[in-house]
């Protein structure tokens, strides 16, 4: 196992840190509102879901509008953290070609990034929750512990597709495809309890049903996440993260002769 000295570990979190502000900065560079689209786009899709399966065709699920946000806001994280750490490698071709630099560094920052623009929404979802009636209990100190294993699922995928994409350029094109198909087999606008036990044990291979589920029982219900399946989580993204990190730092060897 890779031994890291202080001095490497303090490169690296300095590396993060400027990664991440300069993530941050380029997002909403340019634009009217800047920071306030890390807000605005999960409301447009909140509006839009909440129209159409409230309204138009209801779907009688109880606190929707809590239910649908922390399905967006969850996700959105695992979306967009996938989809930019993909193309992360190939996309900092300059920073790669520089001595020393820690390529793993990129999709950790990525998935950090992505972490800090679901933290931004958070007010929003404490007024929803609000409005809807919702209390917070003492439920909510299990939530870093979901937050933990989210961020530990989203970081193995990172590192995955991010080392295969520099050799196999069609995972730029295939990622999309396949996040577009996990947000339809996750229930982010609907409720996975509803669903045929057939339907729902197939879906519950997924991960992000049991971690969208644990958000969701501490945020509405003000109890405690199932823990039988988000350990199955746990755990399994610790050897997916440990299996994705050894396959990524042997790809990084061959990454200045493929870029």
């Amino acid at each position: 196992m890779r031994r890291f000295s202080g001095r490497s570990l303090r490169h690296m979190r300095d590396t993060i840190s400027v990664l991440v502000m300069r993530d941050q900065k380029s997002r909403f560079k340019s634009t009217v509102m800047g920071v306030f689209w890390a807000v605005a786009s999960p409301m447009l899709f909140l509006l839009t879901f909440y129209l159409l399966f409230k309204v138009i065709l209801p779907l009688q699920i109880p606190n929707y509008a809590a239910h649908l946000f922390i399905g967006i806001v969850v996700w959105s994280w695992f979306q967009g953290a996938t989809s930019e750490s993909v193309t992360s490698i190939v996309a900092n071709s300059a920073l790669i070609a520089q001595p020393g630099f820690p390529a793993v560094a990129l999709p950790l920052s990525v998935t950090t990034s992505h972490l800090l623009t679901l933290i931004l929404t958070l007010p929003v979802l404490v007024v929803i929750l609000l409005f809807s009636g919702t209390s917070i209990g003492l439920s909510l100190i299990a939530l870093p512990v979901v937050m933990a294993a989210m961020f530990i699922f989203v970081l193995a995928v990172s590192y995955l597709v991010a080392g295969l994409n520099v050799s196999f350029r069609d995972m730029q094109y295939i990622v999309p495809i396949v996040l577009q198909l996990g947000y339809f087999t996750t229930p982010i606008f609907y409720d996975a309890t509803n669903l045929p036990d057939r339907t729902r044990a197939v879906l519950g291979l997924n991960p992000m049903l049991h971690i969208i589920e644990a958000f969701r029982a501490i945020l509405m219900r003000d109890s405690w996440p199932d823990w039988g399946p988000l350990s199955l989580v746990l755990g399994g993204s610790l050897c997916f993260l440990w299996l994705s990190q050894m396959f990524f730092r042997r790809a990084s060897l061959r990454f200045l002769e493929e870029l």
